[in-house]
């Protein structure tokens, strides 16, 4: 050993005294005699120096193991991820649930819908009354078991007489369950009927409803005011409302027109049709701005013989 090892050597002992001198060695002696030194290693762990500090070890795969048991890795800590902020967009009622059938987060809406029933940690089973609870915990195990996907309807326990229609659906290692309130279903349907009861009411007596584009051009043929004015059907379509009157009530008729499209509000007026033989039809129309989202706005007109 060079006296620079010697002098590093002695410099290690004084800052790790416990050690002997022979579980000291430099790097580049390291290599020379690995022999020597691989065999002191097998006694007992052997501390190679680097800038004359102890900076790696060198011992037996018996030793390491062993330490390795005594102070086992801990496993690197899982991100965790709020999900709260986007179910929070989402307009639906959306739970989530662990394996274990406890909520971990939830929608804004189903907060709203579901209240204290909604809060994280309690069972998600708690949003169906207790008679069902059974069913929807083994819809939900059968979930995540499978792997897919299921519908199931039950009763809601946050609102009386409703019925809740839930979406089960994997995710992670728990569910996501999506609700949603059937009885909106029948009021949409009892809309439909309304609608559907109107228009027969508008025909019994003698009037037409028709649509009208952002440019005030019949959407479709509509064959009670075609009949109303002794026209073919098929000439309707396309064609300007403005253009059924005659020349001294038009002017009125497009600017109540205009004013409803402009203003999407609602008018109302007298006006004289022509018909195709030439005599004129006195009539009540209504306008009505009508919300079509992204393709503009148009109008519903109605349209009621005057006697």
């Amino acid at each position: 050993m060079t006296n620079a090892a010697v002098f590093r050597t002695a410099r290690a002992m004084a800052s790790h005294p416990a050690h002997p001198a022979d579980q000291f060695v430099t790097a580049s002696d390291l290599v020379r005699h690995f022999g020597v030194w691989q065999e002191r290693a097998a006694r007992a762990p052997l501390y190679i120096l680097h800038r004359g500090r102890p900076r790696f070890v060198l011992t037996t795969i018996e030793t390491m193991d062993a330490l390795c048991a005594a102070h086992p890795a801990a496993p690197p800590a899982a991100a965790v991820i709020d999900a709260t902020p986007v179910l929070d967009a989402i307009g639906d009622l959306v739970l989530l649930a662990d394996a274990e059938g406890g909520i971990l987060a939830s929608s804004r809406t189903a907060r709203a819908y579901f209240g204290a029933l909604a809060r994280p940690g309690a069972p998600v089973v708690a949003i169906a009354p207790s008679t069902v609870r059974a069913r929807l915990t083994a819809v939900i195990r059968h979930v995540i078991d499978r792997g897919i996907g299921e519908r199931l309807e039950i009763a809601s326990a946050a609102r009386t007489a409703r019925i809740l229609l839930l979406t089960i659906e994997p995710a992670g290692r728990g569910v996501a369950v999506i609700a949603q309130d059937a009885a909106r279903e029948p009021d949409a349907c009892a809309d439909r009927t309304v609608g559907a009861a109107s228009i027969a009411a508008l025909r019994a007596a003698g009037g037409a409803r028709i649509t009208l584009d952002p440019n005030g051009r019949i959407d479709q043929p509509n064959a009670t005011l075609a009949a109303m004015i002794d026209i073919d059907p098929l000439a309707l379509r396309q064609r300007p409302l403005t253009a059924l009157a005659t020349d001294q009530a038009r002017a009125a008729l497009d600017a109540a027109l205009t004013g409803v499209l402009r203003d999407r509000s609602a008018a109302g007026l007298d006006s004289d049709l022509v018909t195709a033989s030439g005599t004129l039809l006195p009539v009540r129309i209504g306008l009505a701005s009508t919300d079509r989202g992204s393709v503009g706005g148009g109008a519903t007109a109605i349209i009621l013989p005057r006697c």
